[in-house]
């Protein structure tokens, strides 16, 4: 089947694959040919990809999948596969989330701001975990 992930920057991502799975809103799930035709929300969270063998991992940002015959769609803010992050820079804006969810959490203009830092925070915990378990 095929696989294509785009991101606002393009197409990060356009291959034959044997399977894919991806982080749901309601938990994650798996994608093999001949699959439900479906649309749903994606999550923060960690996308593999099964293909000629070998197995890739990428941190996602939430989005939403379309699957629909042999072809899934993934449309997210951003894809980062494992060799591509910056294991420090992730942990930098992991601390950086951090200290402002914590700032955030003492005025009550931080609030309108809230979410964008934790969605922040949540990236930068995708990304560091992709990283340290697949990066090799």
């Amino acid at each position: 089947m095929d696989l294509t992930v785009v991101t606002p920057e393009g197409q990060a991502f356009h291959e034959p694959v044997e399977a894919v799975v991806l982080p749901g809103s309601e938990g994650d799930f798996g994608v093999l040919p001949g699959h439900e035709t479906f649309l749903t929300a994606l999550r923060i969270g960690p996308m593999t990809v099964q293909r000629s063998g070998e197995t890739l991992h990428a941190a996602l940002s939430g989005g939403f999948a379309e699957v629909h015959e042999d072809h899934v769609t993934v449309m997210v803010g951003t894809c980062e596969f494992a060799h591509e992050i910056d294991r420090e820079r992730a942990s930098l804006a992991r601390d950086r989330a951090r200290r402002q969810l914590e700032e955030m959490r003492q005025t009550e203009e931080g609030e309108a701001h809230y979410q964008d830092y934790q969605e922040a925070y949540s990236r930068a915990l995708a990304r560091i975990a992709v990283s340290e378990r697949f990066d090799h």
